[in-house]
């Protein structure tokens, strides 16, 4: 247990061998931890674009509206996370569709 206390207290000097061994575990740790493991991959929930799509390129079947979608904002790898109709003032139809 005073081991254990002595390392959590660090109570050695900086002349010890306990001192420098971790001195090069925590050298040895930040040259050679894989880079992969801080790499993050996912995205952002925060990352979503909206397009603003007219009536006439809007299509209820999913897999049409999902196509479209892909070729409107040249991104062939987006989802679709929401849709909304909306109308302008004129009374005009247009959808907001939320993609990532």
């Amino acid at each position: 247990m005073t081991l254990l206390k002595k390392f959590v207290l660090w109570s050695y000097s900086r002349e010890t061998s306990v001192y420098v061994i971790f001195c090069l575990v925590i050298v040895a740790f930040i040259f050679l931890t894989p880079k992969r493991w801080f790499d993050k991959r996912e995205p952002v929930a925060t990352q979503t674009s909206r397009l603003i799509v007219q009536q006439k390129d809007f299509s209820p079947d999913h897999a049409v509206l999902e196509k479209r979608v892909k070729e409107i904002s040249g991104r062939p790898d987006a989802v679709i996370l929401d849709t909304r109709e909306r109308k302008t003032d004129s009374g005009e139809t247009f959808y907001e569709i939320d993609i990532r």
